[in-house]
């Protein structure tokens, strides 16, 4: 079985340091550096202060040892860099398509990152998992918004590669046609109302009603264009909207699936106002998000009942959460409503009234995300570094988990042929032995 192929974008000539500097006050980069994947740490770190933060926050945690994991956990890609070179050292015996296209997507990020950066990554061992489950001392896509025991280290989407569907296709790809739309289509023009599209069965275990409360919470609401995705007999959604048309609609709300959902960084590219509940969970660029509340936002005399006050007086503990709100809506790039969508409607109502709120808080969105890069093939490039040599600093890799990968050293199994082992179905014990063969003949 070979590799699936995806558009490979090649790097740019580094961006020297004065240009970087004069990109803004800000350090944001000039947007024609924004394809470059050959940046400095040092403009990666000025560039993108958020993703660095993220980074160091996770360094903070301090030392840990990383311990080899049984490899049928679901989702779990274990593997090793050391001099510049990627090796998989264990893969789940995952056979769905969409599990094999978002490790293989995932590995093909982590490699172009390496090999485009201007300096050497330093050695480290990793174990990452794609599924809806973070796992300890692993990167995953997402990890609870609130204070964990457990370390899980945020790693970029796979979307940043590409999806499955062509109907998405590359992160690129799709942010050039959200442009398009927003190009030709200013605030005051787009679409009054609240757009959403979805399944109803993914929901937070925390809120199993969130995606269907809110179809009933919009029913026949002139100012909603909210619809569960009906499928016909085709397979095929027959209300479904290409992505870059959700940012026709001057407010979009995102709902989180049993963790997150992978439409989140797309709706950040919209220059529309983002309404959703407070995470549950935060994934690389859900980071960037600076929400305020609606409670916070609204005149005082509006009393909609939150789910939180539901129950009378009684009240109710909320843990902390790590991403903060903000009290300010100039410096907001989306709203919190309520968990149930108690106050969705008035919220809309309030937007439509003030309209420089609205178009603030929408403007900010797009400038953090698209205009100063935080979506961009450059800072995706820029966060794996980061994250590479963050985690370095920290894994402490037992010995089962470096003995497998000086095996893997000795028989000279590189990258490339590494890559394939991820879409063959082999146990650790397989590859012991395949790898043991292998040595003693010399190959």
């Amino acid at each position: 079985m070979s590799l699936p192929t995806f558009p490979f974008v090649p790097f740019r000539n580094p961006v020297s340091s004065s240009s970087l500097s004069k990109a803004s006050t800000k350090a944001s980069l000039l947007h024609e550096y924004h394809d470059n994947l050959s940046l400095s740490e040092e403009q990666c770190a000025n560039a993108f202060q958020t993703f660095a933060t993220q980074i160091d926050d996770a360094v903070s945690r301090g030392k840990f040892a990383l311990t080899k994991t049984p490899s049928d956990y679901t989702g779990l890609v274990q593997g090793r860099i050391k001099h510049n070179k990627l090796y998989i050292l264990t893969t789940s015996p995952d056979t769905l398509p969409e599990i094999i296209h978002q490790r293989a997507a995932i590995l093909h990020q982590l490699h172009r990152a390496i090999v485009t950066s201007p300096a050497p990554v330093p050695d480290t061992h990793f174990s990452f998992v794609i599924n809806d489950n973070p796992k300890n001392n692993s990167w995953s896509f997402a990890h609870p918004n609130k204070p964990s025991s457990q370390n899980i280290w945020l790693m970029p989407h796979f979307s940043w590669w590409s999806w499955a569907s062509r109907l998405l296709g590359t992160m690129d790809e799709a942010l050039e046609r959200i442009s398009h739309v927003e190009s030709t289509t200013p605030y005051s023009s787009k679409m009054d109302k609240v757009v959403w599209r979805g399944t109803i069965w993914f929901n937070p275990i925390g809120n199993p009603m969130l995606r269907s409360k809110l179809i009933t919470t919009t029913k026949d609401k002139e100012w909603a264009d909210v619809e569960k995705l009906e499928v016909g007999n085709d397979g095929k959604a027959k209300n479904a909207l290409p992505i870059e048309d959700f940012c026709k609609y001057k407010y979009v709300v995102y709902t989180e699936g049993v963790t997150y959902s992978g439409r989140l960084a797309y709706h950040q590219a919209c220059e529309s106002v983002l309404l959703m509940p407070p995470l549950n969970y935060l994934t690389s660029t859900a980071r960037l998000i600076r929400p305020i509340d609606a409670k916070d936002l609204l005149p005082k005399d509006i009393k909609a009942m939150d789910s939180e006050s539901a129950g009378g007086d009684k009240k109710v503990w909320v843990p902390k959460k790590l991403l903060p709100t903000v009290r300010d809506w100039r410096e907001a790039n989306a709203i919190y409503v309520e968990k149930d969508w108690s106050n969705l409607e008035d919220t809309v109502n309030f937007l439509r009234l003030n309209s420089e709120i609205a178009e603030t808080i929408a403007a900010n969105q797009r400038k953090l995300t698209v205009q100063e890069g935080y979506l961009s093939s450059a800072a995706e490039t820029c966060y794996w570094r980061a994250l590479i040599k963050g985690w370095a600093k920290v894994a402490v890799p037992d010995k089962q988990v470096s003995t497998i990968s000086d095996m893997l050293n000795q028989c000279n199994t590189v990258s490339q042929s590494s890559l394939f082992h991820l879409l063959h179905h082999i146990s650790l014990r397989q590859l012991l032995h395949h790898l043991t063969g292998s040595c003693s003949n010399g190959v």
